[in-house]
């Protein structure tokens, strides 16, 4: 399985999450893709500056990563020998657009939705689609906070990766067949959310007026992904909303 290697030309990028800082100190995020050929896909470690943006679809040539042994879990051919050329790998194909989102969000619920996230401890998932219900939402302190910011990637501004932001955002929610005691309460690590919060320090809870969590009238969905070193600990990757259809 570790020398397993695949050329995905029809991925379209479902989410990123916060950039991070891994050991040898390159900036990295971790995406999340779907293939109608392989299904859901995760992709550590993505540049951050690349064609892997929501809705894109590319073609990259993929590998095995030997330290993650999640069957979605996959890295870019050459991710750390060719670093810093991994981006060009990544060729745009096409955007989706807004009619070809719905269709596709249909398709990930009936292929990989589930009535509760255990149903994904349960299968050894490490990948799913949850429709919630949201009953709360809130910025907590990290304590893991570090505030001092390199300045990388040809900007003249630092680039804030995850651990930069003092505060985490976390949604509590039930899924629609919970079999938990209580609520499920996780981090919510999508990069625009963040991005919204480097960019507004003074109005982050704005955030979730901008997600329309609490606005009705609208269908919610959550990709969740679990953790490398701790499985059975999932975060939202990313949220997805539509306009509820009348009854």
């Amino acid at each position: 399985m570790s020398d397993e290697k695949l050329l995905v030309n029809d991925l379209v990028v479902l989410g990123n999450a916060c950039p991070d800082i891994i050991s040898d100190q390159r900036i990295t995020v971790c995406t999340v893709g779907f293939s109608s050929t392989y299904g859901l896909i995760r992709i550590y470690p993505v540049p951050p500056i690349s064609h892997m943006k929501r809705w894109n679809c590319v073609e990259l040539p993929l590998e095995r990563n030997p330290q993650d042994t999640r069957p979605e879990s996959w890295k870019i051919e050459g991710s750390k020998s060719e670093w810093d050329k991994l981006a060009s790998k990544i060729t745009l194909r096409d955007k989706l657009s807004k009619e070809e989102q719905v269709v596709l969000l249909d398709e990930l619920h009936r292929k990989f939705g589930q009535d509760c996230v255990e149903d994904l401890n349960d299968k050894r998932m490490s990948l799913g689609m949850i429709k919630p219900r949201i009953l709360d939402y809130a910025f907590e302190k990290r304590d893991d906070y570090e505030p001092s910011v390199q300045t990388h990637l040809g900007r003249s501004t630092p680039f804030l990766t995850i651990k930069n932001y003092p505060y985490r955002p976390m949604i509590q929610y039930r899924c629609p067949d919970c079999r938990t005691m209580t609520p499920h309460r996780q981090q919510l690590v999508e990069w625009g959310v963040f991005e919204w919060m480097r960019n507004n320090p003074e109005a982050i809870d704005k955030v979730w007026e901008n997600l329309r969590l609490g606005e009705p009238g609208y269908e919610r969905s959550f990709l969740v992904g679990n953790m490398a070193l701790h499985r059975n600990s999932f975060m939202i990757v990313s949220i997805f909303r539509s306009i509820s259809n009348p009854k």
